[in-house]
């Protein structure tokens, strides 16, 4: 017996099918066209998730990466883009035993987020712990709100 993934798009008429293909491709190039040179995860085969938050003097960006060491992943930060690339080791497979389901990726791998031209590139800090990649991108000081005395 073969188990079949349940699809409600299956479920579909062709040209509805077809319709909604079409209208989720549409709904894709228009967030690219919004965040160029960001990196999604379906741009890639193996891509760790991430989540992005602003706070009042910072931005913080995670990655969950389990299963890397830390000296297997490299961040960088130019051109308003912090670019967080490594690589995920495969496990060997032993010769008298075989795979039944694949669902975890190995390989190298990159995300790229491009960020106001607020962030302050000195002081970034990368703290990695219990797999998740933790990066502190601090503003620059122009960029604070700066209370004015009225006189």
């Amino acid at each position: 017996m073969t188990l079949v993934r349940w699809s409600p798009r299956r479920a579909l008429p062709r040209t509805m099918d077809r319709d909604l293909t079409s209208w989720m491709s549409n709904w894709d190039r228009m967030f690219e066209s919004l965040f160029p040179d960001q990196t999604s995860a379906t741009d890639c085969d193996w891509c760790p998730s991430v989540d992005v938050r602003e706070e009042k003097d910072h931005y913080i960006v995670e990655a969950d990466l389990p299963g890397i060491d830390r000296k297997d992943v490299e961040v960088t930060f130019e051109n308003d883009v912090l670019t967080i690339s490594g690589e995920r080791k495969g496990e060997l497979e032993e010769k008298e035993s075989r795979s039944h389901r694949r669902e975890r990726f190995f390989g190298r791998f990159t995300r790229s987020l491009r960020f106001p031209g607020d962030a302050n590139r000195d002081g970034i800090e990368a703290n990695f712990k219990d797999g998740v990649l933790t990066v502190r991108v601090p503003k620059s000081e122009q960029a604070k709100v700066r209370k004015i005395e009225v006189k």
